[in-house]
């Protein structure tokens, strides 16, 4: 039986989710679902982000995925353990990158959304890093800005919309933010962190005890027997949802 796992976002933003999950399991078959119209959530209530996120799971449940993944960091910090407790498949969140960051010790910068900055899930991951100083930065306007840059076009200045500062590395606290990742990396003279190939190795992980037949060895790896679908970054094995479709569709062929 297809493997079909159901990816969710705000917008855009999940697409490099997306991207990183099809380039390490792309035997499977990906579900995205990004509520553009409604983007960003990082300012929202938490009751709007829960009832859009259950909105979307719910789908994903009637189309029979195997697991799910909120590819939106403010949605995980509002709603993860609650979704979880709602549906019968795993569900993986994206958090910031934080853990990794502090392997470089220094002065770490977290950029991130409103929610996700007054978030325990943000502070409880921080208070587990060593060697390390954080900075944690609301940026109310980016991921909008980000939004309207790659579905209308419409420019904007880094600038503007980022703290300044001096750091020995940046965290991407949305998954909006790594779409520029090379130009944050630029701005601030550091590497940039985020939690795309975490997440894909997680899912990996997740999906392990699934037999052969279905498509994966003992050990959780793609079974390299079967055939691989799809072309550039595996388009092919991916389905878009909702009214949004059509733009998901081709920021994700034009950007990866």
């Amino acid at each position: 039986m297809e493997t079909k796992i159901g990816i969710f976002d705000s917008g855009i933003g999940g697409l490099s989710v997306l991207s990183a999950c099809v380039k390490r399991l792309p035997a499977l078959r990906y579900l995205y679902l990004g509520d553009n119209f409604r983007a960003p959530y990082g300012s929202r209530p938490k009751e709007e982000i829960a009832r859009f996120t259950e909105s979307a799971l719910l789908r994903f449940r009637r189309l029979g995925v195997s697991a799910a993944v909120l590819a939106c960091n403010t949605a995980t910090a509002v709603c993860l353990e609650e979704m979880r407790s709602k549906f019968p498949f795993p569900i993986l969140g994206t958090e910031p990158a934080v853990l990794p960051a502090a392997k470089r010790g220094g002065e770490i910068l977290v950029l991130c959304t409103p929610r996700t900055a007054e978030s325990a899930r943000l502070n409880a991951l921080i208070a587990r890093c060593r060697g390390a100083s954080f900075t944690v930065a609301p940026c109310p306007g980016l991921a909008a800005a980000i939004e309207n840059r790659f579905v209308r076009g419409e420019p904007f200045s880094l600038a503007e919309l980022l703290p300044a500062g001096e750091y020995g590395g940046v965290v991407l606290g949305c998954t909006h933010y790594a779409l520029i990742g090379r130009e944050i990396s630029a701005f601030y003279g550091a590497p940039v962190y985020d939690g795309a190939e975490g997440i894909a190795r997680r899912l990996s992980a997740v999906l392990a005890p699934r037999t052969v037949d279905g498509g994966w060895s003992e050990n959780g790896n793609i079974n390299k027997s079967l055939p691989q679908k799809g072309s550039r970054g595996g388009e092919a094995n991916v389905r878009f949802l909702g009214k949004t479709a059509k733009i998901n569709r081709e920021v994700f062929k034009q950007t990866f």
